[in-house]
Formats: C-alpha cells, structure tokens, sequence
C-alpha cells in the first residue's frame, strides 16, 4: 500500500489528507493494483507534491517522491525517473537533514537510500546518463548510505554498474564491501545476492557460483529470510538457470554457457523453458534447443518489444534486440525462412510474411544502434564484445 507509514488523519490539511487516503485506498490489496491504477496514482501524487511542498509536510513530500518513482519503474516511464531527480536533489539538500528531527517513529531518513535506489536502476542502463553524471551520482549514493544507511544496497549497485562493465577489480572490491554489510538486508535474500552470484561468474569462479545457485535453489540460506521463497520468482529453477546462462554469455565465458546449459537448463521440462511469463532470453534459448512449437507465441512477444522500444531502457532495447536476432538466425538455420510479422520498413509479401533473415538483419541492426550508442557515453561498456559473446554462443560459425 502507498504511503504506509502515513496515517491520513494527522495531516494538517483536508485535501493533502484525502488525496493519500485515494492513493491508500487504491493500493490496498496487491503490488499489481500499482499498475493497473497507474495513470490515476501518477496523477494523484503529483498533486501531493507541490501541497505537501507548500503545506511543510515534508515527511509526506518526500515519501511522495520515492512514491512516484516506484510507480514509474514499475510502468518503465524512465524520463520521469530522470527529471524527478533533479527535483530530489535540490530539495533533499534544501529540506532533508533539517526536518528529520521533526519526524520521530518515521522512516524520513530511509527514504533516502530507497530513492538512490531506484534511481541507479534507471541511471545504470540509460544512454542519457554519461559516465561523469553515473560516477557522480555513485559518489552523492556512496555519501548517502554511509549517512541515512542500507549500506549494502549501495555496494549491491555498485557491484552490478561494474558486473555491465565487466570491470573485475572494481566488481571484486564491490562484492566484499557488500559481504561487509549483507547482514542489514530485510528485503529478498535472493533477489538481494544475485548480483553477488553473477560476480562469481564474472571472476572465473564457477564452482562457488554454481554452488551458491544450489543453495538458492534447495532454501539454504539464512533461516530469518525463508520468507522470501513466497514471493520471489528469480528463486524458481527456470529463473536460477536462465540467470547462469545469460552472465555467461554477457562474460564471455562460453564454455560456461555451454555448462549450464546442458547440465540444467537442458534438463527443465520444455513447458518449463517456455511459458506465458518467459523473457525473449528464454525463447531464444527454446530455438536454440531446436524446439519451435511457440513460434506464433514469440512473435506476439516480438510485437510487444517493439511496442515497449521507446519505454524500456537502452540496455534492455540492446539485449532484446540482440535475443531476437539470435532467435531469427536460428529460425532460419531449423528451415523456418518466412514468418508472420510486420516490421517498420519491411515489406511483407501477399500473405503478410517476412522472411526470417530479413527480420534477422532487421533486429541485428536495432540491437547495434542501441549497443554503440549507450558506448559512445560509457567508456568501459563494449557493445561489440557482447554481441561477439552471443553469436560465439548461440550462433557459431557466424561470427564475422
């Protein structure tokens, strides 16, 4: 539910305390209530915004920030992200650090972690974020944690901006800092170490990651966090699997692709690799397993990527595009060389196909604008060195 540690009763005006008993009401019941009223909740906490603003309810001001930066990584409106920020900058400079005090019993100071949160989420995989404002902003999230806590989710961030980077030395120092301070986590133990298992990979350590997985996996882990297997998905044999294989190739390490691909991933039920709620890493995998039943299934999936382009990050656009590419190429090797499928610029014939190479050339391309353009800004991110990794994995033979 929003604003939780609110109560509307002990706001000082009617309309501020209306608008967060809507924002409450709308909320009550389920995290997906968050997407499905999410025009109206977006609406309704930019109007808390400049009331609490003008009314000195700074406690409601900047949970309604975190609120409506939730509510936007939730619904992939990364702009707002962006522009936001700007405003929690000022402000929490401005405001922050003099009215806490006037907030006993509240979670005011934690607000703060929780915001540089789900910024770096936005921040670490956008081209409009170069690496001065990236390095800047890891320094001003650095200052914050150390000052207002959740120590760890900064050194997770930190661990994951250098994993994208594929820089060892700095991912290493990360991943102990991060050991340091693991113990403040109380949100999903699993979902909290990812990153943490993915470093292992990183550094040629497969069997520490491959172990921890296993522990993930059959519930060994701290007895305080069992909880989480209720809720989380990344802990599902599915998840766990697709998340070693994909590091893999993002690493290079194809003979570690092939591992756990042929020791797990190989081994799931096929209604298990593919279903409804699969990613387009997953179908990629499917085809390349030589299964092709789905097709007509993936190509709506293509359809929503294509829908979702200028919504979702520049990373995501990049891998997506690069599965897809992988996933036509194979298509067309298995002796499926025309599909049913409208692309931008592509001319179908009478019965509305393309051919597989067409769209395969067609994604190839989408997937290199978006690859060399977040390098152009990011010094240490090598678009072609993942796409050699992909086409060494998935596609041997056609690496150029």
């Amino acid at each position: 539910m929003m604003f939780q540690g609110i109560r509307p009763s002990t706001i000082g005006t009617e309309e501020l305390s209306l608008l967060v008993s809507r924002a409450q009401s709308l909320t009550k019941g389920g995290y997906d209530l968050y997407d499905q009223n999410y025009e109206v909740l977006s609406a309704l906490v930019k109007k808390i915004l400049p009331l609490a603003k003008q009314e000195k309810e700074w406690y409601l001001y900047f949970d309604a920030i975190y609120e409506l930066f939730y509510l936007d990584k939730r619904n992939s409106n990364y702009i707002e992200i962006v522009k936001y920020a700007e405003v929690y900058y000022k402000d929490s400079a401005l405001y922050m650090d003099r009215e806490i005090p006037n907030y006993p019993g509240t979670t005011m100071s934690f607000l703060n972690p929780w915001i540089y949160h789900l910024i770096f989420t936005t921040y670490r995989d956008y081209c409009q974020i170069d690496d001065a404002k990236m390095e800047l902003f890891m320094k001003n999230y650095k200052e914050a944690v150390f000052k207002y806590g959740k120590i760890y989710e900064y050194y997770n961030d930190e661990m994951s901006l250098s994993i994208l980077y594929r820089d060892i030395d700095r991912t290493k120092a990360a991943a102990r800092n991060f050991v340091k301070y693991e113990k403040e986590m109380k949100s999903c133990y699993i979902c909290g170490h990812l990153h943490y298992l993915s470093h292992f990979l990183l550094i040629d350590q497969n069997k520490k990651a491959e172990e921890l997985m296993l522990d993930f996996i059959h519930k060994n882990i701290p007895q305080k966090h069992l909880w989480c297997y209720q809720y989380c998905e990344n802990a599902q044999l599915d998840s766990m699997y697709e998340h070693m294989i994909y590091n893999e190739i993002q690493f290079g390490k194809i003979e570690g692709f092939h591992y756990f691909y042929e020791t797990y991933w190989e081994k799931l039920p096929r209604e298990t690799q593919w279903n409804t709620n699969s990613s387009s890493f997953a179908r990629m995998l499917c085809v390349y397993s030589g299964w092709y039943d789905g097709v007509e299934e993936d190509l709506h999936m293509v359809v929503e990527d294509m829908e979702n382009e200028k919504k979702s990050t520049t990373i995501d656009n990049m891998q997506s595009f690069l599965q897809w590419w992988c996933y036509f190429s194979l298509l067309d090797r298995g002796g499926i060389h025309t599909v049913l499928l409208s692309l931008p610029g592509l001319e179908p014939d009478e019965q509305g196909q393309i051919t597989t190479l067409a769209a395969c050339r067609y994604m190839e391309e989408k997937a290199d604008e978006y690859g060399r353009k977040f390098s152009q800004v990011r010094a240490q991110f090598d678009y072609d060195f993942i796409k050699s990794s992909y086409a060494k994995a998935i596609l041997p033979g056609d690496l150029k």
